[in-house]
């Protein structure tokens, strides 16, 4: 369930900083279309900035340069919603991982936040603190009761599971919005678009990157891991799995492509973003929610939403 005392400190604004995820800006664009359709509906602004970088997760996970190195870019990205006067919403949990932990850490270590201050004033910026940084689903649980009136064509007869990912509930287990062993929040919004959503033994385990870190390692080491997390999927005969994490959606959606290359299995499982769920279920065209950049192809689940009367395919 939801934790009571987390839910208060999140706000409900009339507009937040919507920050883009490398991941999903070059590989799904369509979880940022349908996260600004489903947010436009709700009567809620996402203002962006051509100035925002990456996050600098990337450079960190692959140990290009040192962490200290990565400080100033984390800063100067957090200055544009301080200038701003926004919080800030990200869509992806390796973002909300590096944006909060070095948020919080330059608020803690003033020299260091004086220092990096120093390189960002060569530039015209300074970082405050002031923009609070949340996910996709610290708000949207929030908002649930203006999602529901913008249901239009109700996802009965899907059966969809999660995955959350482990960057966000495992590696903030006390600022989490959920019980990182038992959340529900995404359950939740599963049956607000009109959905079942479906437990599964393996549903709480990693998506496999995070064994490997396949930018770097042989990926043939996560897939045996990915296999099983697939196997359970299957068994529960679910019609999708729905995800908060561009890049965790990145390793279901084309993990099951290399295993179909190496003769493993066709699991055929389609992976949605948690914004294009809710967009389908507001009727919006699944063009615009970018289904069409899936490796594994979202057909199936659209075919069955057409024939059960839900959103048009």
């Amino acid at each position: 369930m939801p934790r009571p005392e987390v839910m208060e400190r999140i706000p409900v604004d009339d507009e937040y900083f919507l920050f883009r995820s490398c991941v999903a800006s070059s590989k799904y664009p369509g979880m940022e279309s349908a996260t600004k359709e489903v947010f436009e509906r709700i009567g809620v602004g996402l203002t962006e900035s051509d100035d925002q970088t990456c996050c600098a997760g990337f450079i960190t996970f692959t140990s290009v340069a040192e962490v200290t190195a990565t400080m100033p870019a984390v800063a100067r990205n957090l200055s544009i919603p301080d200038a701003a006067g926004l919080n800030t919403i990200t869509m992806c949990n390796g973002c909300y991982t590096f944006l909060t932990e070095f948020g919080h850490f330059l608020q803690q270590n003033p020299p260091i936040l004086g220092k990096v201050n120093e390189m960002l004033g060569m530039v015209g910026r300074e970082y405050t603190g002031e923009s609070q940084v949340l996910h996709m689903i610290d708000v949207l649980p929030k908002l649930k009761d203006r999602i529901a009136e913008q249901v239009v064509k109700p996802l009965k007869g899907l059966r969809l599971a999660t995955h959350y990912g482990c960057h966000y509930l495992y590696g903030f287990k006390k600022d989490a919005i959920d019980d990182p062993f038992m959340p529900t929040v995404v359950e939740e919004l599963i049956e607000v678009a009109g959905a079942t959503p479906v437990d599964y033994p393996e549903a709480r385990t990693c998506c496999g990157s995070g064994l490997t870190q396949v930018v770097i390692h042989k990926e043939e080491l996560a897939l045996p891991h990915m296999k099983k997390k697939f196997d359970s999927l299957k068994e529960a005969e679910v019609d999708g799995i729905i995800v908060v994490c561009p890049y965790c959606l990145t390793i279901l959606d084309r993990g099951q492509a290399k295993m179909v290359d190496r003769g493993i299995t066709d699991y055929d499982v389609p992976v949605l973003y948690v914004t294009q769920l809710l967009g389908l279920a507001m009727g919006i065209d699944p063009v615009r929610l970018g289904f069409g950049a899936n490796v594994t192809s979202a057909k199936r689940l659209l075919e069955k939403v057409e024939k059960l009367g839900g959103a048009n395919a």
